[in-house]
C-alpha cells in the first residue's frame, strides 16, 4: 500500500474538518481577529492621547486594527477561494506587508476564543490555506 493510499484511508476513516467545523473555525477566527482589532485600536487611542507624539506608532496600530477588521469580515463572509486576494488587497490598501497580515492572521488562529478542538484545527487550516494562496508557507 502506498503512503498516499494510507493517508487517503486515514482521512476517509477520521476525516478532516467537516463543513460545520470549517464554519465554526471561520467564526472563531473572525472573533479572534475582532479581539485583535479592539486591542490594536485601544493601543492606537492610548498612544494618541499620550504626549509622546509617536505618530508612526499610532498610524501603524490603527492600520493593523483596520486590517484585522477587514480580515475578520473576509474570513466570515467571503468564499474560500476569494479570501487570499481580498486580504492581500486590504493589506496593500493599508500599507501593511503580506507577511505582517499573515502574522496577524496566524496569531488570531493561535488565540481562538473557543475550546472546540475541531474549530481550532479548521481555523488553523483556513489561515494556512490563505498563506499558501499568497505564496507564503
Amino acid at each position: 500500500m502506498a503512503i498516499e493510499d494510507a493517508a487517503a484511508d486515514l482521512e476517509a476513516e477520521f476525516g478532516g474538518p467537516g463543513p460545520e467545523d470549517l464554519a465554526n473555525g471561520a467564526a472563531a477566527l473572525a472573533a479572534g481577529l475582532l479581539a485583535q482589532a479592539q486591542c490594536l485600536a485601544t493601543t492606537a487611542a492610548a498612544l494618541e492621547s499620550s504626549d509622546t507624539g509617536h505618530n508612526g506608532a499610532i498610524e501603524a496600530a490603527a492600520a493593523r486594527a483596520s486590517l484585522a477588521l477587514s480580515m475578520a469580515q473576509v474570513v466570515s463572509e467571503a468564499p474560500s477561494p476569494a479570501r487570499a486576494g481580498l486580504i492581500a488587497a486590504a493589506a496593500q490598501a493599508l500599507d501593511v506587508s503580506i507577511s505582517g497580515a499573515l502574522t496577524q492572521l496566524r496569531a488570531a488562529a493561535l488565540a481562538l476564543p473557543t475550546d472546540d478542538a475541531a474549530a481550532r484545527i479548521a481555523a488553523a487550516q483556513i489561515a494556512q490555506e490563505i498563506a499558501a494562496s499568497l505564496g507564503v508557507a
